[in-house]
């Protein structure tokens, strides 16, 4: 199936006094830069949703997509935006393969294993899980949902990821979690909100090299 890799970093950060998670230092470069590379390494094609200022984000060299729908109406508005511009790409998509900036460690396999979970069912939604928890934003989407997905946020009171997901057929793919050598066990989906979450990420990062 044709996909396109989406960055979704369209939030505003509040539990990091707004500050911009996209751009925060990680490894060697920026939070996004990192996460632009992980991604990469699974799709040829990749964009970033934000609602930020886009000279943040054209080093990276693709696409830059904000939102359609005014007044930071959560990832659905990102997801929305990606699958219109997906829809009028040249190259045709028919999935969009989401992930969020302030998520490092997504798996490496992320993209092949949601695939395969709906390969026989290409209009069925995939979101990944691990510990027995839902990550939704970790999905990949038909992009033949734009039109109806546009109607629901019609309304301000759908917002929510889980809502969405369960009103359209769906399957939960679980990634299972890590284990180190000191037997921490090690969620790839840990994200990163406050500034001591971002201090466990470089650690991480750091001691993974």
């Amino acid at each position: 199936m044709k996909t396109a890799g989406i960055i979704l970093a369209g939030g505003q950060s509040r539990r990091m006094d707004g500050s911009d998670k996209a751009l925060l230092p990680f490894g060697g470069g920026r939070l996004i830069d990192h996460v632009h590379q992980r991604l990469a390494r699974q799709l040829p094609i990749i964009a970033v949703n934000t609602n930020n200022d886009p000279a943040h984000f054209r080093h990276l060299g693709i696409p830059i997509i904000p939102d359609s729908i005014a007044g930071y109406a959560g990832p659905l508005a990102g997801i929305l935006a990606a699958m219109d511009w997906a829809a009028i790409h040249g190259d045709a998509f028919l999935n969009i393969l989401t992930v969020a900036t302030d998520t490092p460690f997504f798996p490496h396999d992320l993209y092949e294993k949601l695939s395969g979970q709906i390969a026989d069912a290409p209009d069925t939604i995939a979101i990944a899980s691990s510990g027995g928890r839902p990550h939704p934003v970790f999905g990949l989407w038909p992009v033949s949902s734009r039109d109806e997905l546009r109607k629901w946020l019609g309304d301000d009171r759908n917002r929510r990821v889980m809502d969405w997901i369960d009103a359209h057929p769906h399957r939960r793919v679980k990634f299972t979690l890590a284990q180190t050598q000191t037997e921490r066990t090690l969620d790839p989906f840990f994200n990163i909100n406050t500034n001591d979450d971002i201090l466990k990420a470089r650690e991480r990062w750091t001691t993974s090299i």
